[in-house]
């Protein structure tokens, strides 16, 4: 995780020795928009779908492993950590993404260096501060999240290895030089480690301790393989460039202090919507009900691993459309790849009806068989949010900032009233319906100010 590769050389002169395919690789080619997104998507989908895969197997082991009390611990254990993340963590590879475009396109080397050391200084430092944080929190408070005393070192030492396993910023390197193919083996270390190390521990030590440490130690060995990745790619476009001055970024990009906290809040609401229904679980209704809770919507999250795969693929080309051509470049793109993930919708809602209770009996046995309800409402909610799974990269690539902020507030504060609102009347199901209530609500906002930027950018 060493930045030096991007804080060394001379400032004035940068040493261009690298391939001419390298720095090819950073400027659009001939390939049309479009075309180039679906290259995109090929090297994510082939990432992470592997690691989807390989989460159902790992999923059984663990499940199997613990029954469904311990999994409901493991689980808020998990989501606790996550959302610590979140309230301190910037989504930095967007600004990676979005102001190193403007950068490259003006040959100005120095300035995207001293972007990168900018944002790995501020993701080091927000990690530094959410492991004080978490310290604190188990001191003083482990037993309101009725945490045993003896997994309070195991859980500060997984949330220790964890708030640091950091890859904001290569990943968005790796994603601003359009090194997708690098980026699919460094995303394939966790999966492949959890698989390895969840055989293991099955078969020797199915203990809660052993399955953290193994969680904590698959993203580290990620991070530090996309590290060396990103440190490459950088090298080969541009050589040994100085980043001296690095705080110069703050004012030299334009918008950077508003889109570092619109990051932040949007991976912040992100993450509560996520996480914050397993911990209500928890309170209102134990840990059986979360371990129920928390398969569900692991399955569920195959669904909006789709979406994720377009949000990325899309965004750069958005960015860099902007970039070039304004508004006006990015409405195509968008138009062309919603129509796609509005009929992905329609196939994917009744398969999901139809084989959600048998692929969780065969991950899990009949001992989970009481997580299909929670499955099918999650799934649909998941669908909802595929279905927008453009909505995001066009506002962030438009500079619409602003307007994210606003419906990630609303979206979270609809969740979170939903959620003590049903929690309390209907039980455990009661998280799962408030979850679909506020993606139905955030779809009609997110679609609402899409339809904006559209007619304005026709009428310009």
């Amino acid at each position: 995780m060493d930045p030096a590769p991007f804080m060394r050389g001379s400032e004035t002169a940068p040493d261009r020795s690298g391939t001419d395919e390298a720095a090819e690789a950073v400027r659009p080619g001939k390939m049309p928009a479009f075309a180039r997104i679906v290259t995109h998507l090929g090297w994510i989908v082939g990432g992470k779908g592997y690691g989807a895969i390989l989460s159902l197997l790992y999923l059984a082991l663990l499940t199997r492993a613990l029954g469904v009390e311990a999994y409901g611990s493991f689980a808020l254990i998990l989501s606790s950590t996550l959302i610590l993340q979140a309230l301190l963590n910037f989504n930095i590879w967007q600004m990676l993404v979005k102001y190193g475009q403007e950068h490259i396109h003006r040959g100005d080397a120095v300035g995207l260096a001293r972007l990168i050391r900018f944002c790995t200084i501020a993701d080091l430092a927000m990690a530094t501060t959410s492991l004080l944080l978490a310290a604190l929190l188990l001191y003083f408070g482990a037993n309101l999240f009725g945490l045993a005393p003896d997994l309070v070192l195991p859980t500060l030492a997984y949330a220790g290895i964890f708030l640091f396993s950091i890859r904001n910023v290569p990943r968005g390197v790796l994603r601003l030089h359009s090194q997708f193919s690098w980026a699919f083996f460094a995303e394939a270390v966790v999966p492949t480690l959890k698989m390895l190390g969840c055989l293991a521990a099955y078969f020797t030590d199915p203990s809660l301790p052993a399955f953290l440490l193994i969680w904590a130690g698959s993203e580290m060995a990620s991070t530090l393989v996309f590290w060396w990745l990103a440190c490459r790619s950088f090298r080969l476009a541009h050589g040994k460039v100085s980043a001296r001055h690095w705080m110069l970024a703050w004012s030299e990009n334009d918008g950077l202090p508003s889109l570092l906290f619109a990051s932040n809040f949007g991976t912040v609401t992100y993450t509560v919507t996520q996480q914050l229904p397993v911990l209500l679980v928890g309170f209102f209704a134990g840990a059986s009900e979360v371990g129920l809770y928390r398969l569900a919507h692991q399955v569920a999250q195959s669904i909006t691993l789709l979406a994720g795969f377009v949000s990325l693929a899309s965004y750069t080309e958005m960015a860099n459309a902007h970039a070039r051509e304004g508004i006006r470049g990015v409405i195509p793109l968008y138009t062309r790849l919603t129509k796609i993930m509005l009929l992905l919708f329609l196939v994917v809602v009744p398969i999901i009806v139809l084989l959600g209770k048998p692929v969780l009996l065969l991950i899990s046995g009949q001992e989970f068989a009481g997580a299909y309800p929670f499955l099918v409402i999650l799934s649909l909610a998941a669908c909802l949010q595929m279905a927008t799974a453009n909505c995001e990269p066009m506002l962030m690539a438009s500079g619409r900032a602003g307007s994210l902020i606003l419906i990630r507030f609303a979206g979270a504060a609809a969740l979170i009233a939903a959620t003590y609102f049903m929690l309390p009347i209907m039980g455990a199901i009661g998280a799962a319906w408030a979850k679909f209530a506020a993606e139905t609500f955030g779809l009609l906002l997110l679609f609402g100010a899409s339809l904006a930027i559209l007619r304005e950018g026709k009428s310009s």
